[in-house]
């Protein structure tokens, strides 16, 4: 933008136009005086005094600027005239007005006193060991208890990650106070069916010595503090079932354990700065499914109450004048249900303790003898004489009652507690939202959903020689209208034999028979014949088991259905399949059955199901009675010799 410019009459004289005067910088008033007392006194006009921080004007020194000789213009119009001398222009002061700045209140600046300092928490104590030391004073007691040989590696990862701060001793090296809730956590660990002394044994003090609020002598410090990590993940490690390798019972046992790590364990553990919550955190590794807490508690009530003789049981006779007044095979014949008269009553109410009767009629009373009889020795409870009830009653030393099994032989009711116990340990602690659970002794499945049961259905398990594994995995899919492709194991015992006896048995099996090369595989294509039935539902396992269908229908009717091959038969499998299938895919049980003969059929689920086949011969019903299954596989047998119970 162009600037106007006013030549007055005054030719040599330019005026320039007047420019807005700058903002004024503020500028408190010390610094004022620091500045005026620092310029010349000439040159500070003289005025009245002003009061600090309030300045009327700013009176800046210039040289003159140089001189513009104007004429040099008109020179060409004044030839030959001569030019007029120019004027000097008298060097002065330049004056700039501007408003004072605001004044700088100190008054408002509050300094606070200095705060009195707290006094600074101790350090901790930190561990005066090695880790090749740490190591090797670990690694004797790992061996002993038989945990795994990385624990020892991660208790000293665990310290070196902390930089050997200890966690177990105070600064000034006495005990802290979470050491009194695990000693008392360890030394409580019988309610749990586990083994206190194997854990008490690492304790490098005594109990008295460890409850004591002196120092530790500085030589035994780092010991000490590591026994005590060394128990607590032992503890740890054994709540969660690390006191067995299952495979190594039996090929048939092959749960996933979940084993804490030590650096999780001593993590929980640095956390809990009380005795009460180092505690807690230890008992929150034993399992924490209902079924567990009810044999638990099972185990406590069993060990408070001494063993007495019922007064029911007064009357009865001594397993050796049974053995002398009762006739060999006594209860042989046919089958036997209440209201039926039958000679064999006689000896059964003097079998089961009761008075003789006026006739030997299955009356009531001796109905309920016999239903606790059965209940005693883990029998369907419904009073009728079947083969095996029959067989039970004639062996003399079986129970008659629950209060008798557990009278004669208490010590051995506490060693199936216990190993039922451990068995739930095997188990993740999360079973799933919604996941199926196959107890092989009770011959039953249930679907859990959000805590409820949903469905339950008997199911056939695997006979005695051919078990049913113990193990959790995914439930991913489910075929409808399924060949069957003969597994190997069944191939070799089985089939092979009768193919080779008989040239028709492939045919009359509706079996196909594929060679290659020197191998032969067999094949059952879908139908009705087909030993998978109509659907079968699939979590592939190295064990290749799975839960299926079944023609042979009968087979459910029997009270011990212990009859497959392995895999589990399933009574009602297309309702089965409608509760994996209907909330969250939409197929019900008429759809599914729908596709029976349209060729197989396969069915992802759109999220995978947890599926447990468990083993429990001891669970505790709505009554607070323990309830027994038989020890189909004799796996109580093996946990018992293993603990030595």
């Amino acid at each position: 933008m162009a600037v106007r410019t006013d030549r007055p009459a005054n030719e040599d004289v330019l005026v320039l136009p007047r420019l807005p005067d700058p903002a004024p910088p503020a500028m408190p008033a010390e610094l004022e005086m620091l500045r005026r007392a620092s310029l010349p006194p000439a040159v500070v006009t003289p005025a009245e005094p002003a009061p600090i921080a309030s300045l009327d004007r700013i009176i800046i020194e210039t040289p003159p600027p140089p001189a513009f000789d104007l004429s040099i213009l008109e020179r060409e119009k004044r030839l030959p005239e001569e030019p007029s001398p120019v004027p000097q222009q008298q060097a002065g002061p330049i004056i700039i007005e501007r408003p004072a700045p605001p004044e700088f209140d100190l008054s408002s600046l509050r300094i606070e006193p200095p705060q009195r300092a707290e006094p600074l928490a101790p350090l901790p104590y930190r561990l005066a060991i090695a880790p090749d030391a740490a190591k090797a004073l670990i690694e004797p007691h790992r061996q002993r208890l038989k945990l795994k040989p990385s624990v020892t590696d991660q208790i000293v990862a665990a310290y070196e990650t902390r930089d050997w701060q200890s966690l177990w001793l105070k600064p000034d090296g006495g005990l802290a106070k979470p050491v009194a809730g695990m000693v008392a956590q360890l030394s409580s660990a019988a309610e749990d069916g586990l083994d206190p002394s194997r854990l008490l044994s690492l304790m490098p003090l005594s109990l008295s010595d460890l409850t004591r609020a002196t120092p530790i002598a500085e030589e035994k410090r780092a010991e000490i503090d590591l026994l005590l990590s060394l128990a607590a993940v032992a503890y740890a490690q054994d709540a969660r079932g690390g006191r067995l390798e299952p495979a190594k019972l039996s090929a048939m046992l092959t749960p996933e354990l979940y084993l804490p790590p030590a650096g999780e364990v001593l993590e929980r553990a640095a956390r809990a700065e009380t005795a009460e919550a180092v505690r807690n955190a230890l008992a929150g590794y034993n399992p924490q499914h209902e079924g567990y807490r009810a044999l638990k508690q099972a185990l406590a009530r069993l060990r408070a109450e001494p063993a007495h003789e019922p007064e029911a049981m007064a009357s009865m006779l001594k397993p050796e004048v049974l053995r002398a007044e009762l006739p060999a095979n006594f209860m042989d014949g046919t089958l036997l249900v209440p209201g039926q008269e039958d000679a064999r009553v006689p000896h059964l109410r003097l079998r089961l303790g009761l008075p003789a009767g006026e006739k030997p009629v299955y009356d009531a009373a001796l109905a309920e003898a016999v239903k606790e009889f059965q209940r005693a020795n883990g029998f369907k409870p419904d009073g009728r004489i079947t083969p095996r009830t029959r067989a039970l009653l004639q062996d003399i030393d079986a129970p008659v009652s629950r209060e008798q099994k557990a009278a004669n032989a208490p010590d051995d009711l506490v060693g199936m507690l216990i190993a039922n116990m451990e068995r739930w340990r095997w188990l993740p602690p999360e079973l799933g939202r919604t996941h199926i659970f196959v107890n092989i002794p009770e011959f039953r499945l249930q679907m859990m959903d959000e805590g409820a049961r949903v469905f339950e259905t008997r199911i056939i398990v695997g006979k005695p020689e051919r078990q049913t594994p113990v193990f959790s995995d995914k439930l991913e899919f489910l075929v409808v209208n399924p060949s069957w492709h003969i597994p190997p194991t069944i191939l070799r015992k089985d089939v092979l034999p009768k193919l080779a006896a008989d040239p028709t048995y492939a045919a009359r099996m509706g079996y196909q028979v594929i060679r290659n090369g020197n191998s032969i595989s067999v094949r059952q294509p879908p139908g009705e014949r087909n030993a998978l039935g109509h659907v079968k539902f699939m979590f592939p396992n190295a064990h290749a088991v799975y839960l299926h269908d079944t023609p042979g229908r009968h087979l459910f009717r029997s009270e011990i259905r212990a009859f497959s091959s392995g895999c589990v038969r399933v009574d009602q499998p297309f309702a089965l399949a409608e509760h994996l299938l209907m909330k969250r895919q939409g197929l019900n049980e008429r759809q599914l059955r729908a596709m029976i003969g349209s060729g197989e059929r396969t069915i992802r689920l759109t999220e995978a199901v947890p599926v447990h086949l468990a083993y429990f011969t001891l669970s505790v019903d709505e009554n607070g009675a323990l309830v027994r299954k038989p020890d189909l596989y004799g796996h109580d047998s093996r946990i018992r010799r293993a603990f030595s119970l």
